[in-house]
């Protein structure tokens, strides 16, 4: 819930970041994006112990990817909680934090589509007929 109430504030600092090819991110400037989303959204107001467990992380890459694929969200717990959420539990909220990031992607690409399409149509319908 945490992460997807970020995602909003998180696009315009680390939009410039994630459209590098991914060996060219660096990880003290992806978690100073994220301390300026926190600052800049209503999860401010969070308790401090949950926010300083969230940290921005660079997943492995390989040749051709860019930061859209490779920047996750990394959710830090310690004892007694990592008996519960232990690493096959933290690999698969990688994995799916890193799937709604996408979807919420492509989400935020195709309404700019779509308003450019609509745009487009009121453009075109106030031309003069022949």
């Amino acid at each position: 819930m945490l992460i997807l109430t970020l995602y909003c504030t998180l696009i315009s600092p680390f939009r410039p970041s994630l459209t590098k090819p991914a060996n060219s991110l660096y990880r003290h400037n992806l978690t100073a994006n994220l301390e300026t989303a926190i600052r800049s959204s209503s999860i401010q107001q969070d308790p401090s112990e949950v926010l300083r467990r969230l940290d921005a992380r660079i997943l492995e890459y390989s040749h051709g990817e860019i930061g859209w694929d490779v920047f996750t969200l990394e959710y830090k717990v310690d004892p007694p909680i990592d008996t519960v959420l232990d690493q096959e539990a933290t690999e698969k909220y990688l994995k799916l934090f890193k799937h709604l990031w996408q979807m919420k992607r492509m989400e935020k690409i195709l309404d700019k589509g779509w308003m450019k399409v609509t745009g487009g149509a009121r453009t075109f319908l106030r031309l003069p007929g022949p």
